[in-house]
């Protein structure tokens, strides 16, 4: 029997738009944090270590821009920013409401620190039992060994995996849960619900009301 649900962020819960993040930044600022085009090694393994917690956030900064003077309003102009720019999947958190009468409602997500913290002081993590992230476990989600810690942080609530219903947006995340004997279902059309509240209604076998 399920009784709980873990839910991704990213792709599901809301959708960074980075541009506008990008030019809100770059305006303050004076120079552009883009990683998406880049073809800097370097700067792409900052940005990809700080997810798992192996770098600083700051050192991204520093590699883009040498000389700055105020590290602390960068990140703090950054924060507010990735704050900021998001597009939140309303019908989700509509059905989230609704399901977290009955299960207990957690976040699992690939996130820097910053990120987390922005998510945080925004409310984004409001309502959700705890959120775990890949910069406190120091792994990707897809990586091995990630849902063996997840199965051992879900132990203070009683919970095994056979009791828990993850929703990820990324197929290898998705396998990587089903291999630790968690259930699991692909969301892939954010921020339409209609498939996923069916998927949702058929393994809970319950009937889920959005009002």
């Amino acid at each position: 029997m399920i009784k709980a649900i873990i839910l991704d962020f990213g792709s599901v819960i809301y959708k960074t738009d980075w541009e506008k993040l990008d030019a809100y930044f770059k305006k303050l600022n004076g120079f552009s944090i883009r990683v998406a085009e880049s073809k800097d090694e370097e700067l792409i393994k900052i940005y990809r270590d700080s997810d798992v917690g192996k770098q600083e956030y700051i050192k991204f900064f520093y590699h883009i821009e040498p000389n700055i003077k105020d590290i602390g309003k960068v990140v703090r102009d950054y924060k507010k920013g990735y704050g900021k720019f998001k597009k939140v999947n309303k019908k989700l958190l509509r059905i989230i409401d609704f399901l977290k009468k009955k299960y207990l409602i957690f976040g699992f997500t690939d996130i820097k620190k910053e990120h987390y913290e922005a998510n945080r002081e925004c409310g984004i993590y409001k309502g959700f039992e705890e959120v775990f992230a890949s910069f406190k476990f120091g792994l990707l989600k897809c990586d091995e060994g990630a849902f063996q810690m997840l199965e051992k942080e879900l132990k203070k609530y009683k919970l095994i995996p056979e009791e828990c219903l993850f929703v990820d947006d990324w197929l290898p995340n998705i396998e990587n849960a089903k291999k630790a004997g968690f259930k699991a279902i692909q969301y892939e059309d954010f921020p339409e619900v209609r498939k996923l509240k069916k998927e949702l209604e058929k393994i809970l076998k319950i009937k889920i009301n959005e009002s």
